[in-house]
């Protein structure tokens, strides 16, 4: 992958008025995004843009380099992401006068025959800026399920864009202030709603969706959704039926990693110790004929740790294994960058030691790898599912003493405090009069993290007291899902808050590219999507078994242990408060750099560390909330003071169009 950036401007300048004039910002644009593309870093001032490009080499190592344009019309493009279907489309796209053998040339082309209806051709993952000099235009495109970032600003003369926010406010086109609507959205859904980011000024161009700028307007819209309409589901009466579902997976899936094994760099994979990446591991061992190399993370702290699955699959399938051992301390060192990176608040410390693994793989001198992010949202595998139906059985009859108790199959774990039927009911019986409701299925959580607020400082609390982080997103959700079956609500709940906005951003593309090292995400190849959505509930949620046509594919090619374990949701120690706490968080936690950001109440986040230094008992709630104060913190300090520092900019390579 690698890093765009650029912005609209005045048509009719002469060259060296462009360069004079714009020159330098779009260099700083640019180099602030050496790490998305540290192979090469190139800018072009045409007439009516500047467009900004930091390459990563996948593919065509020699030929691909941007912004790339093409010589008959001066159609000129910046691309981050990969098209994996390229050399199919270059067939297509015959008579087209290829100069390389990129996938940005075959967009190029493909956009020259298609218009932006190309984009309904790629099987990949992109995020792309393209300006059409014919008509003055700068289109922007993002990916369906939003694996790659894009962002943009408006400014007196236009229209700016980037891969990153730090990259606007490199330009001058954004102060990196705290956007205090947005920091609500993420502590309470874990993710912004787009446009919203948490920084002021800085907008999000949605996941399945274009944007056209002309004539000082800006027109978007969205170019493809999950349709999940029960009309569309195929039935499904008996053992052929699933038979061939179970094949049909497996052969989109296999295809899939075959795609995305294709790049002129060795690929890699991400081995958690889940049914998700061992399965993934396993198809790219057998493709790659033995070559494949792993890379997991372990955790010092066993309550964490995954480290006899994955090495049972590296066993097993004879990947040359790497691995990391993560600690608190090692998630409380990095933090100040994975919050650099991520540009959000969090709520959660997981992105952390992801960062560590990237950086590992990119010391291995490893680019791509292939990871397992998607298939819980496609193929229904999380808790939430479960619980979801748990809570839909259990609304038929909201005053029954025995329905609650079905829970506790679900939480097993849970201590024994936490299962008797009135505390299972305050916690899970939340919407039981409404199971019809749009977002039914993540009221729990969503009530759960609402609590998060309560560390607000007053006047913040006032200020934003109209924001209803749920009330704004679920006015983004279609008219026609409040139709759909509530776990087909559900899934599209998912995809659009910790998926796209979570999963994909601050703790898979960023981490990621905060070590220069390209993710690939098979279980988001958009024809597993589409077929799994066509595939009856039963088929992929069996009772209380999530993933059920993937455990039956996966019989037999991985470890029968990895099977049969229960789901267990990555995360990672937080180290804020006593001796364990690294030095930027007594500084950031203290009560003046609290009260200077004004966010959080400085005396609630006292009596919070507190707690956490080992004055009382800690819940999740409690981690969640000194995670979302310290990355809060932490966001103001390190992208609020002016311009982020960048590589010299003098090094970005710049020509005149």
């Amino acid at each position: 992958m690698c890093g765009v950036a650029g912005f609209t401007v005045p048509r009719g300048l002469a060259p060296e008025q462009r360069r004079a004039r714009f020159g330098e910002r779009l260099r700083r644009m640019t180099a602030s995004l050496w790490h998305r593309g540290p192979d090469a870093q190139r800018g072009l001032l045409l007439d009516g843009a500047a467009l900004g490009h930091a390459r990563l080499a996948i593919v065509d190592l020699e030929g691909g380099a941007q912004p790339m344009r093409d010589h008959e019309t001066g159609v000129t493009l910046v691309f981050n992401g990969e098209i994996f279907n390229y050399i199919e489309l270059r067939r297509e796209l015959a008579g087209y006068p290829f100069r390389t053998n990129s996938d940005t040339e075959v967009l190029l082309a493909a956009f020259r025959r298609w218009g932006m209806s190309c984009l309904d051709r790629f099987n990949g993952q992109f995020a792309f800026a393209l300006f059409d000099p014919r008509t003055a235009e700068l289109h922007l495109a993002r990916d369906r399920v939003g694996i790659l970032p894009l962002y943009y600003a408006f400014a007196p003369d236009g229209l700016a864009f980037a891969s990153e926010a730090k990259a606007l406010i490199a330009g001058g086109f954004a102060d990196g202030g705290l956007d205090g609507r947005g920091v609500k959205q993420a502590m309470q859904l874990w993710a912004t709603v787009p446009p919203r980011t948490c920084l002021e000024g800085v907008c999000a161009l949605p996941a399945g969706s274009v944007a056209r700028f002309a004539d000082g307007r800006l027109e978007v819209k969205r170019w493809w959704d999950l349709d999940l309409d029960d009309a569309r589901m195929e039935p499904c009466v008996g053992p052929m039926d699933e038979r061939v579902a179970v094949e049909s997976v497996g052969e989109v899936l296999e295809d899939a990693v075959r795609l995305r094994l294709r790049a002129d760099v060795p690929v890699a994979a991400y081995l958690s110790g889940g049914l998700d990446s061992s399965i993934l591991c396993a198809i790219a061992q057998r493709q790659l004929a033995g070559t494949l190399s792993t890379f997991s993370i372990a955790f010092a702290d066993p309550r964490f740790d995954e480290r006899r699955f994955q090495e049972e699959v590296a066993g097993a399938l004879a990947t040359r294994h790497h691995a990391i051992t993560a600690t608190g301390e090692l998630s409380g060192e990095l933090l100040p960058d994975a919050v650099r990176h991520g540009e959000q608040v969090l709520i959660r410390t997981a992105p952390a030691p992801l960062l560590a693994l990237s950086r590992e793989v990119r010391r291995n001198g490893v680019k791509v790898v292939l990871t397992g992010e998607g298939s819980d949202e496609v193929l229904l595998g999380y808790d939430l599912y479960r619980e979801t139906r748990a809570r839909l059985f259990w609304a038929r009859q909201p005053a029954s003493r025995c329905r609650p108790a079905i829970l506790r199959r679900l939480y097993p774990y849970l201590p024994m405090a936490a299962q008797g039927e009135a505390v299972l009911r305050q916690v899970y019986g939340v919407g039981l009069d409404q199971p019809g409701a749009p977002g039914f299925s993540h009221l729990v959580r969503w009530a759960a993290t609402a609590r998060l607020g309560r560390l607000f400082a007053p006047e913040f609390a006032a200020e934003f007291a109209d924001e209803d982080p749920v009330s704004t997103l679920l006015a983004t959700m279609p008219e026609r899902a409040r139709a759909w079956r509530p776990l087909a609500r559900a899934q599209w709940l998912e995809m659009h808050t910790l998926l796209a906005g979570n999963l994909l951003g601050p703790q898979g593309d960023r981490m990621l590219m905060g070590g220069s090292v390209e993710g690939r995400f098979p279980f988001l190849d958009h024809r597993l999507i589409e077929l799994a959505a066509r595939l009856p509930d039963g088929l992929k949620l069996r009772g209380f078994a999530g993933k059920w046509v993937l455990q039956r594919y996966s019989a037999g090619k991985i470890p029968s242990s990895v099977l049969a374990r229960p789901k267990f949701p990555y995360r990672s120690p937080p180290a804020w408060a006593g001796a364990a706490a690294p030095l930027w968080a007594r500084e950031l936690l203290a009560p003046d750099a609290i009260r200077g950001v004004g966010v959080f109440d400085p005396d609630k986040v006292r009596r919070l560390l507190a707690k956490l230094g080992g004055q009382g008992p800690v819940s999740e709630i409690d981690s969640m909330g000194i995670t979302a104060v310290a990355t809060t913190q932490l966001l103001s300090h390190v992208l609020g003071r002016g311009a982020p520092p960048a590589r010299n900019p003098e090094a970005v390579s710049m020509d005149v169009g």
